[in-house]
């Protein structure tokens, strides 16, 4: 029988910002029932994540997963594009 490590934790957002060089910001939402009032509660936080190859864009809803310190405060590695955001038309 063998416990989850943190080690081996995934979590899936929407990156909300890729300007830094691999470095994307990922927006993770989780939703849970507040356990006294019983109300459904959304909450959001953002993870720093290393995109090694640039890869992901604006939208992009990716899995992330948790490694070693890359830097101050990166510790979460791109593994997977699961949707990529939809293309918006330019109007002229």
């Amino acid at each position: 029988m063998e416990k989850n490590k943190k080690s081996d934790m995934i979590l899936t957002g929407e990156v909300t910002a890729n300007k830094a060089e691999k470095t994307v910001a990922v927006n993770v939402e989780r939703i849970f029932q507040h356990p006294v009032y019983k109300k459904t509660v959304r909450k959001k936080k953002k993870y720093l994540v290393h995109d090694a190859d640039n890869k992901c864009k604006l939208g992009d809803v990716v899995k992330i997963k948790l490694v070693r310190p890359i830097s101050k405060r990166k510790r979460w590695l791109v593994v997977d594009i699961i949707s990529t955001a939809p293309k918006k038309e330019v109007v002229q």
